[in-house]
Formats: structure tokens, sequence, C-alpha cells
């Protein structure tokens, strides 16, 4: 039973990957209008170009991280520090990663900076200021881990220096 069945699924692939192939090869183009995109459909910029959407974190981790920071403050902790991204028109941020319980991790994701989705930017390692992170604990652990494409980094959660 378990055997026909295969070869009757098999057998209908075949015939209709059979038959798309010959269709696509015996029947003639047939000439249809062309619309062209409305405007509600794209937005145009001055260049002519449509522009292109890009998901918020679609370039994934930054390449690197360097002076990281963590600092308590009265409701929790701050961190801050520099990325490696890729390019001049990506930013990085700090993104919690909710696989790891204790001690808190992070990943360090680079994305596109609002405004350049359309700008041609030259690939061209630099080193960008990672927009703060405040996080409310009650408890604030001792340390947090950072992940970049480089590695783990494990950032120590200091007291903040007291202003005289």
């Amino acid at each position: 039973m378990r055997a026909r069945l295969v070869a009757a699924l098999a057998s209908a692939a075949v015939l209709i990957a059979g038959g798309a192939a010959t269709a696509q090869t015996t029947t003639p183009p047939t000439a249809m209008p062309v619309a062209g995109p409305t405007a509600a459909a794209t937005s145009m910029p001055m260049g002519g170009m449509p522009r292109a959407t890009i998901p918020p974190f679609a370039s994934g981790l930054a390449l690197d991280a360097r002076y990281l920071r963590g600092t308590r403050t009265r409701s929790g902790y701050r961190l801050t520090g520099q990325a490696l991204v890729k390019d001049a028109c990506t930013i990085a941020r700090f993104r919690r990663f909710v696989g790891n319980v204790f001690p808190p991790q992070f990943d360090l994701v680079q994305s596109r900076r609002p405004g350049t989705e359309s700008y041609l930017c030259i690939a061209h390692p630099t080193w960008v200021v990672i927009a703060p992170l405040s996080v409310t604990s009650a408890a604030p652990p001792r340390y947090v881990s950072v992940r970049t494409a480089k590695g783990v980094v494990r950032v120590p959660i200091v007291k903040q220096a007291s202003a005289m």
C-alpha cells in the first residue's frame, strides 16, 4: 500500500514537471499590456530608482566591540560602548538574547541607519557609538555578556561614580 502511494506521488510529480516544461516550450508568448508602477505602489526618490525596504536588524551581529561599559543606575543598569560595523550607513544596538537567563546576554546587532536605505555605502568597516541601553532591574547582575561576530565579551556592571 505504501509503495503504491509513493509511486503515485512520484509519477504525479513527473507529469506536472514534464507538463510544465512542454507547455513552456510549445506555447507562444501572448501579448499583454504592460502596466507600470503607480505612485501608490512605490515611492520614487529624486534619482528615479525605487527605494528598497530593508527590515531593521537585517545585517546581523556587529563585527567587534570596544569600550563596553556597564554602569549601575538607581533603577537598574546602563550599557554603552562602540561597535565595529560594516559601513558608515550602519548603526549598532544592544538586543536582549532571550535564550539565556543568567547572566543576561545581549547581542550587538547592526542595521541600516534610517534615511540611508537608498544610498550606496562603500563596505568599509568603521567604529560607531552604540545606542545606549537602559535596563530596569531590581537586583542588577555583577556582569552581562555581549555577543558580537568576533565572540562573546563579559562586561562588568560597576557602581556609578558619585558626583560631589
